[in-house]
């Protein structure tokens, strides 16, 4: 089975999203960062790719009970 880059970035920032909740888009930009620093252009690209669908993925998520009661009652 192979898998298209469109679907390996999805699949990433799952994983990031999963693991590292609302830090998963600034841990992809950081090795984006990692990655443009050793010369690996393309690389960077697809990680800042991540980072967006990471980002995408967490404004798309419902707020949990916590962050819905955290709210200052007026």
């Amino acid at each position: 089975m192979e898998v298209t880059l469109d679907r390996a970035i999805e699949i990433h920032a799952k994983v990031l999203k999963r693991v590292h909740g609302h830090r998963a888009p600034q841990n992809a930009r950081g090795r984006a960062a990692e990655l443009a620093a050793a010369g690996d252009r393309e690389g960077h690209h697809v990680w800042l790719e991540v980072a967006d669908a990471a980002a995408e993925l967490l404004r798309r998520q419902p707020p949990t009970a916590t962050q819905m009661n955290s709210d200052p009652i007026s």
